[in-house]
């Protein structure tokens, strides 16, 4: 028999008023579609609305970088926060980011960019918008060829980060900063080699910084605050004594260019990175700086690119370095 008695009409009504007004991106359902997303789709997935964003961002996404997996490159250098995202199978994606605008990569690493804008320093993942600024401002206000290095992720307290230019021809210049410091000290080095910086690593306490097309070598301990010059030697046997670390081969970067699909003439300018190997000395990809943050000489606008490993890092609202 049907029941329309005011009571049971006003109990119906509370409960569907209920079943609506529920935020149902609480719900358990979201963070478990999440956990099962790739890097791209999970991004697609966040860009849907702000509940879904909310929910994506609750569930445990980390997603760590898989040995040998090749690093992936963000491309940008307009004057807008349009970039192009260059992965290992999923082609070319069009991006927004608005930290990128106006911004140049000097280093990469872990899934972290030490980006430089307007003066000043900070770390960027690109994947999540997770951002950690540097303290004050760096010594330098324009950028021209510097090549950047940390020793660990922007949220470690054993991260220092190193940053090399060529001042003068006779002289390198290396600024350091570690974290719970508010100022940049300056390290200098009268040599005229390495001319250009191709290849930055951190290895066992120190920094390095190669050019290997003259074999030389800038190596910084952090603990002693020395800049050495060296000689790069390559092993002739399994028997010599070496760091794991290794340069691209020609055919590796010739592969990497293409995955970029940039016309011939294009003046670009690149972040290098390393990336891990789980079988054999960990790859470093080189930085390629032909003249950063301006046009060339005939009115060619130059194209920044980043290499990076896909990485998803999250920090809270208050992390400092």
């Amino acid at each position: 028999m049907e029941n329309s008695s005011p009571q049971f009409q006003r109990l119906w009504t509370n409960r569907r008023d209920q079943m609506t007004s529920r935020d149902w991106t609480h719900l358990p359902l979201l963070p478990s579609i999440v956990d099962r997303l790739g890097l791209i789709d999970l991004l697609r997935f966040r860009a849907v609305c702000k509940d879904w964003n909310s929910a994506s961002f609750a569930a445990t996404a980390e997603i760590d970088a898989i040995p040998d997996q090749e690093p992936w490159c963000l491309i940008y250098g307009g004057n807008n926060s349009e970039c192009s995202l260059i992965t290992e199978s999923d082609g070319k994606h069009t991006i927004y980011i608005p930290e990128m605008n106006g911004a140049t990569c000097l280093a990469s690493s872990l899934g972290w960019l030490l980006l430089f804008r307007e003066g000043s320093m900070f770390f960027f993942c690109p994947l999540s918008g997770a951002k950690i600024d540097l303290p004050g401002p760096f010594p330098h206000t324009a950028i021209n060829d510097h090549v950047a290095v940390f020793s660990a992720p922007p949220t470690s307290k054993d991260c220092v980060v190193a940053v090399v230019s060529r001042t003068e021809t006779e002289t390198l210049e290396l600024h350091m900063i570690e974290r719970g410091a508010t100022a940049w000290t300056k390290h200098k080095l009268a040599s005229m080699v390495p001319t250009k910086i191709q290849y930055a690593a951190h290895y066992n306490g120190g920094f390095y910084f190669f050019d290997n097309k003259s074999d030389s070598m800038v190596y910084m301990s952090i603990e002693q605050r020395e800049l050495r010059l060296g000689k790069v030697r390559y092993m002739k046997s399994a028997k010599d004594k070496s760091f794991p670390l290794r340069f691209r081969t020609n055919s590796e970067k010739e592969n990497m260019k293409k995955r970029l699909g940039l016309e011939d003439g294009v003046q670009v300018s690149i972040c290098g990175t390393v990336v891990s190997c789980e079988s054999s000395a960990d790859k470093m990809v080189p930085y390629e700086n032909t003249g950063v943050g301006a046009d060339d000489a005939e009115g060619r606008q130059i194209v920044k690119a980043a290499w990076f490993q896909p990485r998803f890092h999250r920090v809270s609202q208050n992390q400092s370095w």
